[in-house]
């Protein structure tokens, strides 16, 4: 089967998309006023798992994922990756 090359090409790896996806997750739950107990309390997910995931420590199912985010009111989606030069970021 072939298929365009160019259309699967990322300027990133799955470690920088790794990276990338902690600090959002961090910054979402900061944006929100939420604390890592408070996130807890909401999604019946232990704190220390929050904070792993926080860390880099733990790499969370889609299912743990939204079991955190869904009880307030937020989901996870698929997004093409924005291709961008190594240097701009």
């Amino acid at each position: 089967m072939e298929y365009d090359k160019n259309y699967i090409e990322t300027s990133y790896d799955s470690e920088e998309l790794n990276q990338m996806f902690i600090k959002d997750f961090a910054k979402f739950r900061r944006e929100n006023n939420l604390t890592q107990t408070l996130l807890s309390k909401y999604s019946n997910v232990p704190r220390e798992k929050i904070a792993r995931i926080e860390l880099g420590m733990h790499s969370p199912s889609i299912k743990s994922l939204l079991k955190i985010l869904g009880p307030i009111g937020y989901t996870i989606k698929i997004e093409k990756v924005k291709n961008i030069q190594k240097d701009q970021k």
